[in-house]
């Protein structure tokens, strides 16, 4: 259990720190930056506990526990909540870029491509120097963020003391 609070320790402050960078590249990106405290705690707040539930599911996989360990990622929803939904089809394309199918990087390409060009879109005509600047910095949440969402759609494996053993219970090297 200790490494499990070890985990969400150090998932929390990674997701603190990821929630920050964040805002400081929607505040790029936006023509008009307002600033909210809601919005801003919200956003840091629900990155933290998603870095560390994300955290904890990553840290129960290795140790071969339960994949029921995996719905603790179900908050993961929060992330694309209001704003955060335009960067889902990016999450997407970065957990299909990250399969160790090949195919998938294409259409995974396509779909970070497209986070890009719905965010290049902004109304009011070409993006300035400042927020192409946002969105080179998004490119870099948004790659963490679908590594992140990886964790919870990988391959779970059960232990290894769940598994019947493959060797016959006898001395070993004694011929029959």
């Amino acid at each position: 259990m200790m490494r499990a609070a070890r985990a969400a320790a150090v998932g929390l402050a990674l997701g603190l720190l990821w929630g920050v960078v964040a805002r400081g590249f929607m505040r790029l990106l936006t023509g008009s930056p307002e600033f909210t405290w809601s919005g801003t705690l919200y956003i840091v707040g629900s990155a933290g506990l998603v870095g560390a539930l994300v955290s904890v599911v990553r840290s129960q996989r290795l140790a071969g526990r339960s994949w029921w360990w995996r719905l603790l990622g179900l908050p993961f929803v929060l992330m694309f909540a209001a704003a955060g939904a335009i960067m889902a089809p990016g999450v997407v394309g970065v957990v299909m870029i990250a399969d160790r199918r090949r195919w998938l990087a294409v259409p995974g390409v396509a779909l970070v491509g497209l986070v890009v060009v719905l965010v290049a879109l902004e109304p009011g005509g070409a993006l300035s120097l400042r927020q192409w600047a946002g969105v080179a910095v998004m490119l870099a949440c948004l790659a963490v963020e679908g590594l992140a969402a990886r964790e919870l759609v990988r391959k779970w494996r059960p232990s290894m003391a769940a598994e019947p053993a493959t060797q016959p219970a006898g001395p070993v090297g004694v011929l029959a």
